[in-house]
């Protein structure tokens, strides 16, 4: 072999070796925007699931819509500007409002959201405490009562019971 091919043939073979290298950073770009897009609602009006994970499920088909890819495309050219997340979240709150959050923001108002489940919980076990106790305390005293009064003051039943019995034995 000549030089001249030999370097050619070294030329291919680097160029064929380090195109799956090429192939990683844009697929690694890509699984950034697709996590990222996870963190994004679908904004196409026609499913309630996230730009990452839109599928359109029992559609004409099954995959993400154009509006989910259009909007990893944005994330992707977002991500190649070297923009950081909060950026890139900012810029997706301007273009759609806060409605393209999937989960509220754990600041400001959406702040409510997070800790509204914690109370919840809370008053709902401070009510269950209420009523098992106001229930212990009036099974406390209801059979003390009845007892008692049955005791000292027979009702009807008792003493109509009584009598009958007394009306059997005679006989």
């Amino acid at each position: 072999m000549t030089k001249r091919k030999r370097s050619i043939f070294l030329i291919i073979l680097l160029g064929l070796a380090v195109s799956p290298l090429l192939t990683i950073r844009v697929a690694a770009q890509s699984d950034h925007a697709k996590a990222f897009g996870m963190k994004l609602k679908c904004m196409c009006k026609g499913c309630d699931m996230t730009a990452g994970g839109c599928s359109h499920p029992g559609g004409a088909f099954s995959g993400p819509c154009e509006t989910a890819k259009g909007m990893l495309k944005e994330v992707d050219q977002h991500i190649a500007k070297g923009e950081s997340d909060e950026q890139i979240m900012q810029a997706f709150v301007q273009e759609y409002g806060s409605v393209v959050y999937v989960e509220p923001p754990k600041h400001g108002f959406g702040l409510v959201a997070w800790i509204m489940p914690f109370f919840y919980i809370i008053l709902g076990l401070a009510l269950v405490v209420f009523f098992i106790k106001k229930w212990r305390k009036q099974a406390i005293n209801a059979p003390a009562t009845a007892h008692a009064q049955a005791a000292i003051n027979p009702t009807g039943e008792f003493q109509r019971a009584r009598a009958q019995a007394d009306r059997e034995t005679e006989e």
